[in-house]
């Protein structure tokens, strides 16, 4: 399932470029209003979360060195998950809980929700939060250290369908025996912060070709690492 949310804010509010960290904190405040057993379960869960969101979507901004200046108030954002009792959660949050949002110090109320049908083909993606990767590096002193993968990387594409297959698997606890292949259109490098952590992570256009329930998978819980700190969603 997803949704796709329409907040309201002030004219001319100024939305920061690092965002990510604030609205995972935001959705966790919306569900443990909803449903605060669920809320805890998801959060001390350890392993994939299964579910992502975009960036803020602000089409009607400026662009000041400390941020995004919303010129009419209007910010949207898409929420996505293949588990319909945490989108279910979430939607009850918004409607029966909240007159509004806290983003870091910004208040966002919810104008409109949609519920958005997932498409029945795939062909080309666009990244709507960038795609994070990493893997481990050996270092001199047998040290080992996280390094971000890039597309320039031939790891970033090995790990980019191995991580898709590990969470088909643990979400629905069986072998995936389905495949995909994927084709970057374009790519361009971002520098996101989550707390006092940079990550090294790329937006995207790719096509891809294979198995839908597969792909299908990725499009709703999102492609690569940290879908639950809003990393990897894509639209078509």
């Amino acid at each position: 399932m997803r949704a796709k949310l329409e907040f309201k804010t002030e004219k001319g509010t100024l939305i920061p470029f690092n965002h990510q960290y604030y609205l995972a904190s935001a959705i966790y405040h919306v569900l443990n209003n909803a449903n605060g057993v669920y809320s805890k379960k998801l959060h001390d869960y350890k392993k994939y979360k299964f579910f992502t969101f975009s960036l803020l979507n602000i089409p009607k901004r400026k662009i000041d060195k400390n941020g995004i200046i919303t010129r009419d108030g209007k910010v949207y954002l898409y929420l996505s998950s293949p588990n319909n009792e945490f989108l279910s959660n979430f939607v009850n949050g918004i409607l029966d809980y909240y007159g509004s949002i806290t983003l870091k110090d910004i208040e966002l109320f919810p104008n409109t929700l949609t519920i958005e049908k997932i498409p029945e083909e795939f062909n080309i993606l666009k990244t709507i939060s960038p795609v994070y990767l990493k893997t481990l590096v050996d270092k001199e002193n047998g040290v080992k250290k996280i390094y971000d993968l890039l597309p320039n990387n031939s790891k970033f594409y090995e790990n980019f369908k191995n991580n898709l297959k590990r969470k088909y698997e643990e979400f629905y606890g069986k072998k995936c025996d389905l495949d995909f292949n994927f084709e970057i259109l374009k790519s361009k490098q971002k520098r996101m912060k989550i707390k006092n952590t940079f990550c090294r992570c790329s937006e995207l256009v790719f096509k891809v070709e294979g198995d839908y329930d597969l792909i299908r998978f990725g499009y709703e819980c999102g492609f690569g690492e940290k879908n639950s700190m809003g990393f990897g969603m894509c639209r078509i």
